[in-house]
């Protein structure tokens, strides 16, 4: 079924993708010769009018073919060439694509509100602060149990949504807060801490580390530090170094604070204690102290969920597509300044098993990560990176600055190398999925 659902996801984004193309290109009178989902031999299609309409063999991508939009082709002078078109003509082409994308994400999470999403009840409560965490950054700035959260940054929070998602966007940077105590509005900074495990900011009043976070092992990596002493998934830690445990977070904390240092560990495996001994080992991913276990943490409390009618959907969906948006330019520039590594993405391995999970959810979930892969779809394809639809429109651009186009060398070297750097990335997100579902390295290294 994990094959099955890739399929249909990255099939409807590609199908929607290419679609932006081609109503672009008939509209400006080009000929389209082909319409392509997939790379590679053609598998099976049908000819309609002057289009082949196909499906090839390789489904990671897909492609409009227009006459004389490779320099080389023969018919490049035809007057119903890609090439003989304006500038904007062209840039429409190029542009509709990814805008597609964007729009198909507008359909979709509005239909995602109107069905309906299990939701933990908490997020739509008032930011009260149910308790605060040991030497967190909330503990550090003087916030405390009890506490009203007002505003943040002058901008007014009702609910544990508008705090979490201004926090969980913070990472490393000073927020003001304003907060009601014993009837008083009390203003507070807050240095926002970054948590590997959720890869954003956290302050630690966040009522995730406190509802439904038991300390239970769903998954053991492969060769890991855990697997190694023999902690299994299904264990409950109890405790660790000697220090007891109720949640992942203080777990976490535990361990990174024994460093290079083997601790005992004692989980409770069915009726029985264990008690074992781990050493935990550095990784540069977190760059924090692991042991190699994860929980899906699936609890967090009460959980509701929530249906909207048709005008609140709307806004609510458009809302929640331009936030997605957001976040999406956000990994970007903190990739481009290397302040998050690609590890932190996922190839098609990830996304397949990702896609599997949220459908077996329910539609409402499936249909929303395919909005917001459709989101990212769309801004990575205007990056102005050569074999990127961006790539195209900067060249546009340069032709328009320039009076001329490039050369046609100077676009097929620029072309060359983009596509060999854009495999190079895709082959080493994809080697990081299999280590990650399979743990392929630890198999190899048991061999020698």
């Amino acid at each position: 079924m994990t094959i099955i659902y890739f399929v249909i996801t990255l099939g409807i984004l590609i199908f929607i993708h290419e679609l932006g193309h081609f109503i672009m290109a008939k509209r400006a009178g080009i000929k389209v010769e082909a319409f392509s989902l997939g790379f590679g031999p053609r598998l099976l299609g049908i000819k309609i009018g002057e289009t082949d309409y196909r499906i090839s063999a390789f489904p990671l991508g897909g492609y409009v073919k227009m006459l004389g939009e490779d320099p080389t082709d023969e018919e490049v002078t035809d007057p119903r060439s890609f090439s003989q078109k304006s500038i904007l003509a062209r840039g429409k082409v190029v542009f509709f694509g990814p805008l597609m994308n964007f729009v198909l994400a507008l359909v979709l999470m509005p239909i995602v509100f109107m069905i309906g999403r299990a939701e933990p009840a908490y997020l739509r409560e008032a930011p009260i602060i149910v308790d605060v965490k040991k030497d967190s950054p909330a503990e550090l700035a003087g916030l405390k149990k009890g506490d009203l959260i007002l505003s943040i940054e002058e901008e007014e929070v009702a609910t544990w949504d508008d705090v979490l998602s201004e926090v969980v966007m913070s990472p490393g940077m000073e927020l003001t807060f304003v907060i009601g105590r014993d009837g008083e509005m009390v203003e507070r900074a807050v240095s926002v801490g970054e948590l590997p495990e959720i890869k954003g900011g956290y302050i630690g009043v966040e009522p995730i580390l406190f509802i439904g976070n038991e300390p239970r092992v769903d998954e053991v990596s492969p060769g890991s530090p855990a697997e190694l002493a023999g902690i299994e998934a299904g264990d409950l830690i109890i405790s660790a170094d000697k220090m007891a445990v109720t949640n992942f977070y203080d777990l976490a904390a535990i361990i990174h604070a024994a460093g290079d240092r083997e601790i005992p560990i004692t989980v409770q495996r069915g009726d029985e204690e264990v008690s074992i001994s781990v050493h935990p080992s550095y990784s540069a991913e977190s760059k924090r102290w692991v042991i190699g276990i994860s929980s899906k943490r699936k609890n967090s409390g009460p959980v509701e969920v929530v249906k909207y009618n048709f005008i609140d959907s709307l806004v609510k969906g458009g809302k929640e597509a331009i936030k997605l948006a957001g976040l999406t330019l956000d990994v970007l520039y903190r990739l481009l300044t290397l302040q998050l590594s690609y590890k932190v993405l996922g190839g098609p391995i990830i996304i397949a098993k990702v896609s599997a999970e949220a459908a077996s959810v329910g539609l409402a979930n499936f249909l929303y990560f395919m909005a917001f892969l459709s989101i990212q779809l769309s801004v990575l394809n205007l990056l102005p990176f050569p074999v990127l639809d961006g790539g195209h429109i900067l060249f546009l651009f340069i032709e328009g600055v320039r009076g001329k186009p490039l050369s046609e060398r100077i676009r097929s070297v620029a072309s060359q190398v983009g596509f060999a750097i854009l495999i190079t990335f895709m082959l080493l997100i994809t080697l990081k999925d299999i280590e990650s579902v399979w743990g392929i390295t630890s198999w190899i290294k048991k061999l020698f």
